[in-house]
């Protein structure tokens, strides 16, 4: 058996792990030492030690969506495994989500405006002639802002100046996205080092060249010309491509869609876009399988944006973790994809990100005669702590008739495979007179839309919890005369009802009015696995998506 106890002195000073399970009973029994978490199982010493520690080797093996955490031994014995489970895919769209919420705010407010200056007679008496959405006439002006590149059109109503100009970023700036990945591995290589004496940390920097994924046989002089060589934009590319006909019909190319859409992480490249025409576009965004048709006829879809975040990601971090150990007296070292490889083929170990940082740890190591690895691996995850929406979701206005829904929304939204009220009314129309038209929409019943806010912004709804918090669990039995007592992190918080918060896989709840939060964390762990299953079940899934 390979598990081990972390232990931590009186002053909470991280000493070696032990094996002694024996010794630690004795000591909880004689009130010599305490529990401070249970996974992984640490205990504090109440009584003065000393405080002689062997090296310890971490190796972190970083990544988008999982990160893997080990340390070892001089002998190379594994200590420590761990693996970080991120949300660092959601980033992207959330803002997005946040950026669309706040635009229709803000166009409300100004259509709000706008409808009490047509009230009160105020609106642009002197300007240009101009159009809004309603079709109405109206008048506008245009004015230059300092350092806008284009005027911008004021309709019925003179705005406020824009403040894009006095938006500046930093110098060293990242993206959201990999300033989450960046924040996320300091916190584990912080959190490791509070149970363990760490002295020397190991990262492995990772480089992907983007054309040699896409052509394994590239030669040097062919890197200057990818795919759009020769053509002016991607449309031009995709014109030739097709000849100019729609992938669909053969018609003539009037619309680029994009297969994989932009709102779900699809980009601008010419692999995600098809050219079609008029009716075959609106088909695809009426019809889920006209859509699954696309990926057919353009097949070879895959979205590799995640390997250019990592390249970005590289410089910080290995900046950020070098200055981390110059501070607390840290050995660091950066070491390459071919000695992880070289490494985890010498000793025989599985691919695996947790079990890559175990490799990263061994790597330009010499003296190493013991690589047995942990029975455990322990589960961490990234809650996110906060939201600065003011939305959580909007959802569809619904129309029934006779308690049936016939359509969502008076018109059609974006992507939306439903009908709605106007093209209900359109196909009624084909079979039914002017006079029942009228009667019928008459005795459609409308559900008006609903928003759901977030718990700090909706003040009808309190949360006593939220996901990532440490939840005390405790039940008294008044048949039994026995009381059941639990800790473990809310991975969810569900507020119907008498309200349950879940935990572990999401499966096991717990009832809110007997929980108590006593801790929080953006990274908690949430639960371990035995390694022998763990690395079992990734075989299989291999072998099922090679398959």
């Amino acid at each position: 058996m390979n598990n081990y106890i972390y232990v931590v002195d009186k002053h909470g000073k991280p000493l070696m792990p032990t094996k002694r399970f024996g010794k630690v009973r004795h000591l909880l029994d004689d009130g010599k030492a305490v529990v401070i978490n249970t996974r992984p199982f640490t205990i504090r010493l109440k009584y003065k030690s000393t405080h002689y520690t062997q090296p310890i080797h971490e190796g972190i093996d970083t990544g988008r969506e999982n990160i893997g955490d080990a340390a070892s031994l001089e002998n190379g014995k594994n200590v420590f495994l761990s693996d970080v489970r991120t949300n660092n895919k959601s980033i992207k769209k959330n803002m997005q989500d946040r950026a669309a919420f706040r635009r229709e705010r803000r166009r409300h407010h100004r259509q709000r405006k706008q409808r009490k200056a047509a009230h009160d007679g105020t609106i642009i008496q002197n300007g240009d002639a101009d159009t809004v959405r309603t079709k109405h006439t109206c008048k506008s002006v245009k004015i230059s802002y300092p350092t806008a590149d284009h005027p911008v059109t004021h309709k019925i109503i003179r705005g406020k100046e824009g403040k894009f100009a006095n938006r500046k970023r930093s110098d060293g700036w990242i993206t959201p996205s990999a300033r989450q990945v960046v924040q996320i591995t300091m916190n584990e290589i912080k959190q490791t080092a509070k149970i363990l004496p760490v002295t020397h940390i190991s990262l492995e920097r990772v480089a992907f060249d983007f054309q040699k994924l896409e052509n394994q046989n590239i030669r040097r002089w062919q890197y200057g010309k990818g795919p759009l060589f020769g053509f002016k934009s991607f449309k031009d590319y995709i014109w030739a491509e097709q000849d100019g006909k729609c992938a669909c019909c053969g018609k003539p190319i009037t619309q680029y869609h994009h297969i994989i859409h932009r709102a779900d992480g699809g980009i601008d490249n010419a692999k995600n876009i098809i050219g079609l025409c008029d009716d075959c576009h609106r088909e695809i965004h009426s019809s889920a399988d006209a859509e699954e048709r696309l990926k057919e006829l353009k097949a070879g879809v895959k979205q590799r944006y995640y390997v250019g975040l990592l390249n970005s990601v590289m410089p910080t971090l290995i900046e950020e973790v070098s200055a981390y150990c110059k501070n607390h007296g840290i050995v660091f070292t950066v070491t390459d994809g071919k000695a992880t490889a070289k490494t985890r083929e010498k000793y025989g170990l599985t691919k695996d990100h947790c079990i890559d940082a175990y490799a990263i740890s061994l790597a330009d190591r010499n003296g190493i005669t013991d690589t047995e690895v942990c029975d455990t691996i322990y589960q961490k995850r990234r809650f996110k702590k906060k939201s600065n929406n003011m939305i959580a979701a909007r959802n569809q206005r619904v129309y029934k008739a006779d308690g049936k829904v016939v359509a969502y929304n008076r018109h059609k939204t974006e992507n939306q495979k439903t009908d709605s009220l106007e093209e209900y009314m359109a196909k009624y129309a084909e079979i039914h007179s002017e006079k029942e038209c009228r009667q019928h929409i008459h005795k459609i019943e409308i559900f008006p839309a609903k928003r759901t806010y977030t718990y700090h912004k909706d003040k009808n709804i309190v949360a006593p919890a939220h996901p990532g918090d440490m939840i005390h669990y405790e039940k008294k039995n008044k048949i039994k005369g026995n009381t059941k007592r639990m800790t473990f992190v809310a991975t969810s918080v569900e507020m119907c009802g008498e309200g349950h918060i879940k935990y572990g896989d999401g499966n096991k709840s717990r009832k809110i009015k007997f929980c108590r939060p006593i801790g929080s964390g953006c990274v908690q762990c949430i639960g371990s696995e035995l390694t022998e299953k763990y690395l079992s079940e990734l075989t299989k899934k291999a072998a099922k998506k090679a398959a």
